[in-house]
């Protein structure tokens, strides 16, 4: 029988791959602070209004007066949180490198990761200011083009669960891998104790739940189903491969006794 085999990780794994890449967390975390920028000036100074022009999409061009009064930044409230979350996403990720990551970070990696990130934050964002996303998540385009809806709102605690389940698991796991006499033993408690992979479940969640407060439910459901996929098809069976061999029966244990392998319920 011939042996399985997995599309690569993103990032090398094994304890050859875990030391310093100065040069690599630096790219990562700059590239990672300009998505903000570049997210604000779409919503604020309007870089993406010459692009949907040209394709004849209808939008919103300014928050200006007569608008709705600004509350921080020069943008009213929706526009406001849609910026947040790309700082949510920034930030996360940043602590994340910055305090949790013992893996290399390669420059290529950290470019491509970026642009990865920062390709999906500003279709989101641009996404926000057309009239078609307002169809899809219950507000009147021409009534009020920046309406705070329930949904929306709905799905910015989605959004925040999501973000805060998934980093609350990997400072579970940080703090259990510092302890010595856990050298060698998988993490199986805590959050990790609901799904195997659930911080690749609450990165799904959030996501998806960006994607459909930004977009509408077409948007939202590609990316959940892009992600979902990607993570059973791609990131759990690399690292269910990595971890088997690593961890042997433990982590046959660990599988036996946790079923669910992105969110509990689920999948």
């Amino acid at each position: 029988m011939s042996e399985k085999k997995f599309p690569s990780s993103f990032l090398p794994r094994g304890d050859a791959a875990k030391r310093p890449s100065p040069l690599g967390t630096a790219v990562f975390v700059g590239l990672r602070t300009v998505d903000i920028f570049i997210q604000y000036g779409i919503l604020a100074n309007h870089l993406a209004s010459p692009l949907l022009d040209l394709i004849g999409v209808e939008h919103i061009s300014s928050f200006e007066s007569p608008g709705p009064a600004a509350v921080a930044f020069g943008l009213p409230l929706k526009p406001l949180i849609i910026l947040g979350m790309a700082v949510g996403t920034a930030i996360k990720q940043n602590y994340w490198v910055l305090s949790l990551s013992n893996e290399e970070m390669p420059v290529g990696n950290a470019i491509s990761i970026s642009l990865f990130n920062t390709i999906f934050n500003s279709v989101n964002t641009i996404l926000s200011l057309t009239a078609a996303s307002h169809y899809l998540t219950g507000s009147s385009f021409w009534e009020n083009p920046i309406e705070v809806t329930p949904l929306f709102l709905f799905f910015t605690a989605t959004y925040t669960a999501g973000t805060l389940v998934e980093v609350g698991a990997e400072i579970q796991r940080k703090y259990f891998k510092q302890d010595p006499k856990n050298k060698g033993k998988p993490f199986t408690g805590g959050l990790f104790g609901l799904a195997r992979h659930i911080n690749y479940g609450a990165y799904t969640v959030m996501r998806a739940s960006y994607a459909f407060a930004c977009g509408g439910w077409v948007p939202g459901i590609l990316v959940a189903g892009f992600f979902g996929y990607d993570f059973a098809r791609r990131g759990i069976p690399v690292l269910d491969d990595y971890c088997s061999k690593r961890y042997g029966d433990d982590w046959k244990k660990y599988k036996q006794e946790v079923k669910w392998q992105l969110l509990p319920g689920i999948y």
